[in-house]
């Protein structure tokens, strides 16, 4: 054999071999490829309350046995704690939250039978009662803000407190803290504090009369209109959670007057007793577990409840259907609702007709009901009509005709030049169409006589009835 061929037949593999290699290569193919898992246990998930499509809820309670927060799960009557739960192949456990911040936040500690919704309710009115500064539509009113902080996926609304006495403020401070669900007090408010809380705990944050910073007003449009997310550190929050405003001055700001559901305390120093943190204490442990039996037995109803207002306007009718809502199988108290708002409704549309977006709408209204059908209207022109609107109505404040162009825009009436005269709106049938459906939703006085002067009125008045000047 030559070297040359004796080359070959190394090379060349041996037919054993081949058949080894293809027994294995079958053997592969036929049998699944065995794969080692690190970790055969999914992390647990930490929760501060889930809500299932099945019914079941989980919550967060203080254990009296040994003060450690742990779940509470519901299922219809049956209710029971623990640790940890595992529903749908997860494990849930409480949320990891600073200790100091855990242990200031109120928590209930069982589920006790609360009887009936007007009995939970006449147990809350006998806790505000205590208060010798609230009268009895105060203690109402409280009593329904209670109720809708426990409901905090609902939106309940902003609880503005005035008190001008310190000690009748701290009294009533500290009886909502012991009946609004998860409830802590809070002093001064910044962005950074308020954002670093555990917020998707969604607390009651009572903020006991705050310096009046520029930070406030901002954290209190964030965190009274849910779905709104604020941008922090490539995350964002969902900061919304019931708040509680505890003022010493009258608030001027006609944002919060306008969106909250406000309670007044009034009364001397020397009435208000020392505040018995024991009594409040023992009060606490009496109506927490009564509250949160209400909302693991009612979820579901509030939910789903379309409670209303149209007598009233917007954005009073939105407090009413927030606080309405909370109310479950009790029409009757569903109804005290719109009577606790109907003064704070009137002294809204009242604030609303002297805006200064009113008043030059009503200018707006003013040229479309003139005789003689013109095409446009200048700026200068809206100036001229609005302040005598102000004047005729007492004001001492002009508006220039720069300003007048503002508020234009800003109710979405655009203005264009209009020649060497300046600038203006083109009253075409669309833009009158809007005058008209905005005078409606600002209520103003000339047309809220109910006489139709021209074919938009009786448009919109059929279309709309009283619902534009409710805000819809």
């Amino acid at each position: 054999m030559s070297k040359r061929e004796m080359k070959v037949c190394l090379k060349r593999p041996s037919v054993p071999r081949q058949h080894a290699a293809s027994r294995a290569a079958a053997m592969n193919k036929s049998q699944p490829r065995m794969v080692t898992r690190s970790n055969e246990n999914p992390a647990p998930t930490e929760t501060a309350g889930e809500i299932f499509p099945s019914g079941v809820m989980l919550d967060l309670i203080r254990d009296a046995a040994d003060d450690k927060v742990k779940l509470m799960r519901s299922d219809g009557p049956n209710v029971s704690i623990s640790d940890s739960f595992v529903l749908n192949g997860r494990v849930f456990i409480p949320p990891t939250v600073n200790d100091d911040v855990m242990r200031a936040i109120n928590l209930p500690s069982n589920a006790a039978d609360y009887g009936s919704t007007a009995a939970l309710f006449d147990d809350l009115q006998r806790l505000f009662r205590a208060h010798p500064g609230l009268s009895e539509e105060a203690v109402s009113k409280a009593a329904f803000g209670v109720l809708a902080t426990w409901f905090p996926e609902c939106a309940p609304p902003l609880l503005l407190v005035s008190a001008p006495d310190p000690s009748g403020s701290r009294l009533l401070l500290e009886q909502l803290r012991y009946a609004c669900r998860r409830s802590v007090i809070i002093g001064d408010v910044t962005r950074g504090g308020i954002w670093s809380l555990p917020l998707s705990l969604r607390p009651t944050l009572i903020i006991d009369r705050p310096k009046p910073t520029k930070d406030l007003p901002f954290v209190l449009r964030a965190m009274s209109r849910p779905g709104v997310r604020i941008p922090q550190r490539g995350h964002l929050l969902d900061v919304s959670c019931p708040l509680v405003l505890s003022t010493q001055e009258p608030i001027s700001d006609s944002w919060l007057l306008e969106q909250s559901f406000q309670i007044e305390a009034t009364a001397s120093a020397a009435r208000f007793p020392k505040v018995a943190s024991q009594a409040l204490r023992e009060v606490s442990l009496d109506l927490q577990p009564k509250l949160q039996s209400y909302r693991l037995r009612n979820f579901v109803k509030v939910q789903h409840c379309n409670f209303d207002a149209p007598q009233l306007a917007f954005p009073t009718r939105e407090i009413a259907r927030a606080l309405g809502d909370c109310i479950v199988d009790d029409h009757e108290l569903q109804s005290r609702v719109v009577a606790l708002l109907e003064e704070q409704d009137e002294d809204t549309r009242v604030r609303r007709t002297t805006t200064f977006e009113a008043v030059v709408v009503e200018a707006g209204l003013l040229f479309c009901h003139e005789k003689e059908k013109r095409d446009w209207a200048y700026v200068a022109e809206f100036a001229t009509v609005a302040n005598a609107i102000l004047e005729g109505r007492g004001e001492q404040i002009k508006l220039e005709p720069r300003a007048v162009g503002d508020v234009l825009r800003s109710v979405g009436l655009f203005t264009r030049r209009l020649g060497s005269a300046g600038r203006g709106v083109l009253l075409v049938n669309e833009i009158r169409r809007k005058i008209h459906q905005l005078a409606w939703r600002f209520g103003v006085r000339s047309i809220d006589d109910g006489v139709d002067r021209c074919e938009f009125c009786s448009e919109t008045r059929t279309r709309f009835g009283d619902s534009i000047r409710a805000g819809m």
